[in-house]
């Protein structure tokens, strides 16, 4: 069993939670299998029920004239439980976007609080943030009676307990990233190693699994990623309609092409066969893009109208970078040549996108909102890959893929913002220039939460 931080959010709901725990994210994250652990590990008692298959069950909450007790009783008697205590009972229903009533009697078992219930589903992004929630759904308003949690797939610490790096090991990388001192050779060979290889073999738990199967290759993994893949395209074929799957699909597939231009920035007239003007591109598309978000399977990241806190207050919404949710399924998408230039620090191998995309995963996974900042014109012209905001203040955070060191843009960006940080991240060690400038090597951004400590009130 793959040891998952979401374990250690689960034992923590239990002590403190007073409200059901909605876990929603991308497909195949693993949720419904640690959740079940945690359940059967934690609790006298276990109530399963997948609502996507389970009609039955479903039928439970279509009378609109619920109450707990009516909810419980049926339950009792569908799972033949008695009068059975209940109170050490974990309730976990399973796919509930497939049903709008359970979803919404959320907000009944958070108002009665004697029954311990999880929720939890892969397109339950969509229910909450889409447009059909806000539409046709207008019954369902638990948001605010449920403690929401988003569960990823596997980050960088995460694989590396995967691969029996110790505790210690990972500390130690953590406090040379807070310190700005060297990480001991000997680690920092070892992690290089280990993040090309989470490169490739990405953060889906069953991708891994099979890798740890045999690290001699990587095949098993990647045809458990080409699964997962196709499973994106029976997502969108279930959960869209009409020339709507075309749509979504082609938004789906362009990610990978609009990555390797020299910007990144998504671009509604690459998306289809008949490129159209950018505006009428984004009125044709703008939906189905949005759907591949709030689905889990695309990490957005905005511009910047300058670089000043708060940076969500300087947000650009119709400018953005569409980075994919797991690195390993974009490599995947790229082919086993992008496999074999990573695996072998091939630096004649355009690997910007796919470096730039396990910064701004290792940076969402540690808890930041990310933006980035490009000036094309004019005076004071640069481009900063990444932007966040730490304690201190913002900071600028430049990636370089290959050996070239040359950095204008992050070299004089304080001159034009207030930046607290400068940060370059590349194939090196850590150390700070004589310019202030702090350089790290490429998997610093998945231990970036380490970079300062959060004042004591906000722990």
């Amino acid at each position: 069993m793959l040891q998952r931080k979401a374990y250690s959010r689960l034992k923590d709901w239990k002590e403190n939670g007073r409200k059901p725990l909605l876990v929603y994210g991308q497909r195949q994250t693993g949720k419904t299998f640690i959740i079940e652990s945690f359940a059967k590990e934690n609790y006298s008692g276990y109530v399963y029920a997948d609502l996507s298959k389970d009609s039955e069950f479903r039928s439970i909450f279509e009378d609109h004239s619920l109450s707990i007790d009516s909810i419980m009783l049926s339950i009792r008697t569908l799972r033949s439980l008695g009068s059975a205590d209940l109170s050490d009972t974990l309730f976990f229903f399973d796919e509930i976007q497939d049903c709008d009533a359970a979803f919404s009697a959320l907000k009944l078992f958070a108002s009665d609080g004697r029954y311990k219930v999880i929720a939890s589903g892969s397109m339950l992004g969509i229910k909450i943030n889409g447009k059909e929630s806000k539409e046709r759904m207008g019954v369902l308003a638990p948001m605010g009676y449920v403690e929401p949690y988003v569960m990823r797939s596997l980050d960088f610490e995460e694989f590396l307990w995967s691969q029996g790096v110790p505790d210690e090991s990972i500390e130690e990388v953590r406090r040379c990233i807070k310190a700005r001192s060297p990480i001991p050779e000997a680690i920092l060979g070892r992690f290089c190693d280990l993040f090309r290889r989470y490169m490739i073999v990405g953060g889906m738990p069953a991708a891994v699994e099979a890798y740890n199967g045999n690290r001699e290759t990587y095949a098993e993994a990647m045809k458990v990623q080409e699964g997962i893949l196709s499973l994106v395209g029976h997502d969108i074929n279930r959960y869209n309609s009409g020339t709507g799957i075309v749509k979504t699909m082609e938004c789906f597939e362009s990610i990978p092409g609009q990555l390797s231009k020299t910007n990144k920035r998504f671009h509604y007239s690459e998306v289809g066969k008949d490129k159209a003007g950018s505006r009428k591109s984004a009125s044709v598309y703008g939906g189905n893009l949005l759907w591949i978000k709030n689905a889990g399977y695309g990490n957005f990241v905005h511009g910047l109208n300058q670089i000043s806190l708060p940076l969500a207050g300087q947000r650009k919404p119709d400018l953005f970078k569409v980075y994919m949710s797991d690195t390993g399924l974009l490599t995947c998408m790229y082919g086993e040549g992008a496999a074999i230039a990573i695996h072998s620090s091939d630096y004649a191998y355009n690997l910007g996108a796919l470096t730039e995309n396990i910064v701004a995963n290792g940076l969402v996974k540690s808890g930041f909102d990310v933006f980035y900042y490009q000036k094309n014109n004019g005076d004071g012209r640069m481009e900063i890959d990444f932007v966040i905001e730490v304690p201190s203040g913002a900071m600028a955070i430049e990636v370089k893929s290959g050996k070239r060191r040359d950095s204008p843009s992050i070299a004089k960006v304080g001159e034009v913002f207030k930046v607290s940080h400068r940060v370059k991240l590349e194939n090196s060690n850590i150390f700070v220039d004589r310019d202030g400038i702090v350089h790290m090597p490429l998997f610093a951004a998945s231990f970036m939460d380490s970079f300062e400590e959060k004042p004591s009130f906000l722990k």
